[in-house]
């Protein structure tokens, strides 16, 4: 049996690197000095006599100031995850219970303490019996956001905010911030709702052949600083917490619970589409083209340093249970390729991969549209070089001959193989390059795809990925360990069906 494989994001997760939001507040908070000097050393090394310097760089480059993304994005971003994610945001935040359950379980796993215990003592009652949606609640147009007032611990938290002599007032205070900004995060999506819906259209009748109201424009915008700015801004300042008394732990679980919610929604993809095209006008636009260039440096140099704490001696993952069925000869493999940035899937699998959305070593020349490892793009005018990394939003690097020969001969090999595996990726809309092939297989060579996954059915997925023919996509469902409910581990269930 000879199969193709795809690894995504979740595919990582057993190595202890985030993803999703997470991953995003993370890059956010990477100190960004050491891009700033390696973008620094490349502007120094490019030969000023060439035509590159002539004329795709500003004059005086050399002596021109650089800066790199500041807050002033911040809110460029919580504007696009509101209006993106704003039915996300609203699901999670409703969901608070499930939310502060789950992050009361990592405390006690770190810590040894009983969060719940702690409030119950404080306030004298059950946690389960408090309930403050009949004192508080949201006018009817927002009313789809009670639930955070009738969950437990939003409400618990809320009244341990109430009693001021129960913390110092600096815990109080910090206390406030949290909860006000889970509140401001919520009526900022639900707002945004409200807003779309009277936006759409601000007629319940209306006669279509009067073409002056086709001229009426948005009416209603929200004020997105105060909708959920403050929240991501308290998280980016990554407080400390290092003691295990009451108040300390309170407030931890209250900040623990406030990050959850933004890492499962933040939307970060934008910042790169609004400014990935200043890579290909240094001269007109500098100060873009320096942030742009130093953002991606930046992410190269986080990716890479929480990549280098792996200890793959304890954490053991996808890439080397793979690895072992390779060995013992299990079944054949057509192409590996991946959406994730990580060279080490390399190392622990010692077969060629395609990196599908770039990695730490690719790198990119948008003078030339050019991609390849470092040493590949190396010239006597000593370009200025970025790492290939979030090609999904930039259409140019994937018409570059390099990625558009990657793309089909993985294509080819996929389709030369009996079925290709997925694992742990996601089918969203940003994965389109990808979900393209994926459903040329499956629709048009009439290919099987084997879902390795947590969770989901052949419908769901068949419906993510808009193909017709339902019955070529199977459904492996595994624990976080790789295991199915009868404890076989994914690649045996592979290779069983190899000799079935």
């Amino acid at each position: 049996m000879k199969y193709g494989f795809l690894f995504g994001a979740g595919a990582e997760m057993g190595y202890g690197l985030p993803s999703g939001g997470r991953f995003a507040l993370d890059i956010f908070r990477h100190d960004s000095s050491k891009s700033k000097q390696e973008f620094k050393d490349m502007r120094g090394a490019v030969d000023t006599t060439t035509n590159y310097a002539y004329q795709w760089l500003p004059a005086d480059f050399r002596n021109k100031n650089i800066s790199s993304f500041g807050r002033s994005v911040f809110q460029n971003i919580i504007t696009d995850t509101i209006g993106n994610n704003r039915t996300r945001i609203i699901e999670k935040i409703n969901r608070f219970d499930e939310v502060a359950r789950a992050e009361e379980e990592n405390l006690n796993r770190k810590k040894g303490v009983n969060v719940t215990g702690i409030i119950e003592e404080i306030l004298d009652r059950k946690v389960d019996d408090i309930h403050l949606g009949q004192n508080i609640a949201f006018i009817p147009e927002l009313a789809a956001g009670n639930e955070l007032f009738n969950s437990s611990y939003f409400s618990a938290l809320l009244m341990l905010y109430k009693k001021k002599d129960v913390f110092s007032a600096e815990t109080r205070k910090k206390l406030g911030k949290i909860l006000l900004s889970i509140i401001q995060f919520q009526i900022g999506a639900l707002g945004e709702a409200l807003s779309h819906k009277i936006n759409d259209s601000v007629f319940s009748k209306k006669d279509d052949e009067i073409d002056i109201f086709d001229d009426i424009g948005e009416i209603i915008q929200l004020n997105y600083s105060s909708s959920g700015l403050s929240g991501m801004e308290y998280l980016l300042d990554k407080p400390e917490f290092n003691g295990i008394d009451d108040e300390t732990i309170i407030l931890q679980f209250a900040h623990n619970i406030l990050e959850s919610i933004y890492a499962s929604v933040l939307d970060y993809k934008s910042l790169i589409d609004a400014n990935w095209h200043y890579l290909y006008s240094p001269a007109s636009d500098w100060a873009k083209f320096c942030k742009i260039c130093i953002f991606l440096l930046n992410v190269r140099d986080y990716i890479s340093g929480a990549a280098k704490d792996i200890d793959f001696s304890v954490r053991r993952g996808y890439y080397q249970m793979l690895r072992e069925a390779l060995d013992a000869e299990k079944f054949e493999v057509s192409a590996i390729a991946t959406t994730n940035y990580n060279h080490f899937i390399v190392d622990l699998l010692k077969k060629n991969v395609v990196f599908l959305n770039g990695s730490t070593e690719l790198w990119y020349d948008p003078y030339l549209n050019r991609i390849g490892e470092k040493d590949e793009l190396s010239t006597q005018e000593n370009h200025i070089l970025v790492p290939l990394i979030f090609t999904q939003s930039g259409t140019k690097p994937i018409t570059s001959i390099e990625m558009s020969s990657e793309y089909v001969d993985t294509y080819r090999a996929w389709k030369e193989s009996d079925a290709i595996v997925i694992v742990g990726f996601g089918f969203g809309q940003d994965d389109e390059h990808i979900n393209g092939i994926l459903r040329t297989l499956v629709d048009v060579d009439d290919r099987k795809l084997i879902i390795v996954t947590l969770s989901g059915t052949s419908k769901e997925i068949a419906q993510k990925l808009k193909v017709r023919k339902k019955e070529n996509i199977q459904i492996v469902i595994v624990d976080r360990f790789g295991a199915t409910s009868d404890e076989k581990q994914w690649t045996e269930v592979l290779a069983e069906q190899g000799h079935s």
